[in-house]
């Protein structure tokens, strides 16, 4: 049967901290032959368990400004007092190689990316209430009270920008969420303009 080819895109989740965008990317990316992940560079310190080159790339700020200047990053934000980057050499080669890129971002980076006219989709995950939000992001215990406060202002201003994303995730249950998820990336596969040359293709059926 005929192989339709379609195109790849980036998948971006979008959350407040605590809000389990990464969790969602973790499931995701179980499906090694359909998704793949773009590891970020960040002038953060580690957190916990985290590993360099695993989890983020962990970098000074003068390497992170030599990453900007020479153009290697797709997108890079300011997120709670640090900077986040995406390579943009990572994110070409995983789609040239037929596989979506799952981003997990803030709302900045996923504006970026949607400028530069590559291909995407915007997901916002947001928790069932502001009270359990709270409740999730105290029992991460990875945070000073200085910290949490800047979580909770940098918040308000991503909900304010719910409305500009393609879809809005309610999560609440973690198996219905990424079961939704899946739903949403597998009707976007089938978008027509997706289809590199399905008349092509049809013809050449054998």
């Amino acid at each position: 049967m005929t192989n339709y080819q379609r195109r790849k895109f980036l998948v971006i989740l979008v959350s407040p901290t605590a809000g389990g965008k990464s969790t969602i990317a973790k499931a995701l990316l179980r499906e090694k032959d359909r998704f793949a992940y773009s590891i970020s560079y960040t002038t953060r310190l580690p957190r916990g368990e985290e590993i360099n080159g695993k989890d983020y790339h962990f970098v000074s700020w003068n390497s992170f400004k030599e990453l900007i200047a020479s153009d290697k990053l797709l997108e890079y934000a300011e997120v709670h007092e640090q900077w986040y980057g995406t390579s943009r050499k990572t994110v070409e080669k995983l789609l040239d190689e037929g596989l979506h890129v799952v981003l997990d971002l803030d709302y900045q980076g996923a504006y970026q990316i949607r400028e530069k006219g590559i291909d995407n989709i915007t997901i916002f995950l947001l928790p069932p209430s502001e009270r359990i939000w709270k409740k999730r992001l105290l029992q991460r215990g990875t945070d000073s009270a200085e910290m949490i406060e800047i979580r909770l202002k940098t918040a308000e201003k991503e909900f304010r920008q719910i409305r500009n994303f393609d879809y809005l995730v309610i999560n609440d249950s973690l198996d219905e969420t990424i079961a939704v998820v899946r739903n949403i990336i597998s009707a976007e596969e089938y978008k027509v303009s997706r289809y590199k040359n399905f008349i092509k293709d049809f013809r050449e059926d054998k």
